[in-house]
């Protein structure tokens, strides 16, 4: 249903008014009945104009869907319906609105506004047209209402609705990619290897021999071993177990934050996106995400697609603080953080490593007793630009 209509006169419709009245004047005038029939039609032009274009969107309705995209930087396609449920007369040159509006920003961005012409909407049916946007920042954004309006047909007065269609929206951060220099520096410890017999399917690096078995490859048979054992020896290779990662974001960020600082927490925020985004879809092991920040969050799950969208989400959403507390990392590593798990920690403060000092030393020691792997990675140094590439163009600041 409509939350609001309108009827207004164009700028045209204004020109047409105001050549009515100076004809209308001037037939008074001159007793003109010529002029006066002139002033006349022109106003039934605005009234049969008034008339049509309240009855082309008599009955239209108009409907949203994003069909791909999501993170920042990238294009988002969505997808608007429009159709008209009058049994009788179709609709012409329709004009379909959108608005998204970023919640939570400074106010310094305008609303972007795609627009959308349908040239005509038969009776009982529906057309579908789509538009593409770029949203530059991450965060929840409001889409709508949705503006529908025509000026057919003399384009002299604009009939205009506005349709309760609010949905949200939730931009993820933008994807960037790992360069080699990160994958020489992190090595991931896997935990639980074991012999691997699939067959055609070699999981690993060779690391020993042994007797054939049923199901083994053709490809795995060592025949130098087989000659020497007299009897078929196969390759045996060692398959990766299960690898456990937690992710420790510390979004830390000045009241009066300058434009180097903000980027630097989006970066922090892409680079972990991109750890978490990596990691599920290589992996198969336990995640642990926790972010301290305005509102603290920390996620502990398998690696799964399911896993990986909420992450996303929660790193989405962030927002960075200079009142957020180091113990809430300390506290989560203490609670929530496997006793193997490797722990990454980015940091966006100034002083970090005195800072941090704390948290460091809690994730590097686990309750049993078995040291973990702590790789410790500060947005402001620049080697975060040799483990990790991002479009720069769209590397703009955050909520």
């Amino acid at each position: 249903m409509p939350i609001r209509r309108r009827t207004s006169l164009c700028r045209e419709g204004w020109y047409l008014v105001l050549l009515a009245a100076v004809v209308l004047t001037w037939a008074l005038l001159r007793e003109n009945n010529l002029l006066l029939l002139v002033a006349g039609l022109m106003c039934g032009a605005l009234l049969v104009n008034w008339r049509l274009s309240a009855a082309a969107l008599r009955g239209v309705k108009a409907e949203r869907r994003v069909v791909s995209g999501g993170h920042a930087g990238t294009w988002l396609t969505i997808e608007v319906e429009v159709v008209n449920g009058r049994p009788r007369l179709g609709s012409w040159a329709v004009s379909v609105e959108d608005c998204l509006q970023r919640q939570g920003g400074r106010g310094d961005e305008p609303p972007v506004r795609p627009a959308l012409m349908f040239p005509y909407v038969r009776a009982g049916q529906g057309v579908r047209q789509s538009y593409r946007v770029r949203l530059p920042r991450r965060g929840r954004y409001t889409l709508g209402p949705l503006r529908v309006s025509t000026r057919f047909p003399f384009g002299l007065v604009e009939r205009t609705l506005w349709l309760a269609s609010d949905a949200p929206l939730v931009v993820l951060p933008r994807l960037g990619r790992l360069r080699p220099v990160w994958g020489q520096h992190y090595q991931a410890t896997p935990h639980g290897l074991r012999g691997a017999r699939r067959p055609g399917y070699v999981p690993g690096d060779f690391f020993a021999v042994r007797e054939w078995q049923a199901g083994d490859s053709v490809r795995w048979v060592h025949w130098r071993s087989t000659a020497r054992h007299r009897e078929l020896v196969v390759r045996q290779f060692e398959q990766p177990g299960e690898r456990e990662l937690a992710v420790l974001l510390d979004l830390w960020e000045a009241d009066e934050a300058p434009p180097e600082q903000r980027r630097r927490v989006e970066l922090a925020v892409s680079f972990a996106a991109t750890l978490v985004a990596d990691f599920c879809g290589r992996s198969r092991g336990h995640l642990v995400l926790a972010v301290a920040s305005a509102q603290p969050v920390c996620l502990a799950s398998p690696a799964t697609v399911a896993m990986s969208r909420d992450a996303l989400e929660a790193l989405a959403l962030a927002t960075a603080s200079p009142a957020v507390p180091a113990a809430e990392l300390r506290q989560t590593i203490l609670s929530r953080v496997p006793p193997h798990s490797d722990v990454v920690l980015i940091s966006t403060r100034e002083n970090a490593e005195s800072e941090l000092a704390a948290v460091l030393a809690a994730a590097a020691s686990s309750a049993s007793g078995t040291p973990r792997r702590v790789v410790w990675v500060d947005a402001a140094d620049a080697a975060l630009a040799e483990y990790f590439q991002v479009e720069p163009r769209v590397a703009e600041a955050g909520p």
